[in-house]
């Protein structure tokens, strides 16, 4: 329920990307037409036709965008789009190992065998194709921080409300003693003061 706020906003269902969009090149040569290997990005991330989290030129910039802080493993990736909505979305291995693939058959990223993973790291021509597209991936980020703020907002809306069942159902059953209603009231408003220094 938390994140329902977000999909319907942006008119999508929270399934995930099911796998890269078709091909590696653009016509017009091994660069395509113009901001690299697969042209420049156009739409937001949540753009495109079918029920998706994210467009797929959307996600390749995203990737391509944390690679670029760091040397990540797919794992990793994975990971830090879960943290950045809460949870609320992961992107399926389906959709990250074969987009790191394609980013490194296009020579944006290099990979390297560490233990039994395999990390990713930003080549020059990567750097290039991120500053070429800057632009729109701090648009896409900032959508994204937008959605993330609204799943903040609707996850905190949910705890109240099942806060306030816990205390009705509670009362309903009754039969609390002196000492369990004063401890009740003594959590209520801990909680209470608590929120009120924040």
């Amino acid at each position: 329920m938390f994140a329902h706020s977000f999909f319907s906003r942006c008119g999508r269902s929270p399934r995930m990307v099911d796998g890269p969009e078709e091909g590696l090149r653009e016509p017009g040569g091994r660069h395509g037409r113009r901001g690299g290997p697969f042209g420049r990005h156009r739409g937001g991330p949540f753009g495109g036709r079918g029920p998706r989290m994210f467009d797929p030129g959307a996600l390749r910039l995203v990737v391509l965008g944390l690679i670029g802080e760091e040397p990540r493993h797919g794992y990793d990736i994975i990971k830090a789009l879960e943290a950045r909505f809460q949870g609320a979305y992961s992107p399926s291995p389906g959709s990250i190992y074969p987009m790191l693939q394609m980013l490194e058959e296009a020579d944006l990223v290099i990979s390297t065998q560490d233990g039994n993973k395999r990390s990713y790291a930003i080549t020059e021509a990567g750097r290039v194709y991120l500053e070429d597209n800057r632009a729109e991936l701090d648009r896409i980020n900032a959508q994204l921080d937008e959605a993330s703020a609204d799943i903040r907002q609707s996850a905190l809306a949910q705890e109240v409300m099942a806060l306030r069942m816990t205390v009705f159902t509670r009362l309903r059953r009754g039969n609390l003693s002196a000492e369990q209603a004063d401890e009740a009231r003594k959590i209520l408003r801990t909680a209470r003061d608590s929120l009120d220094r924040l």
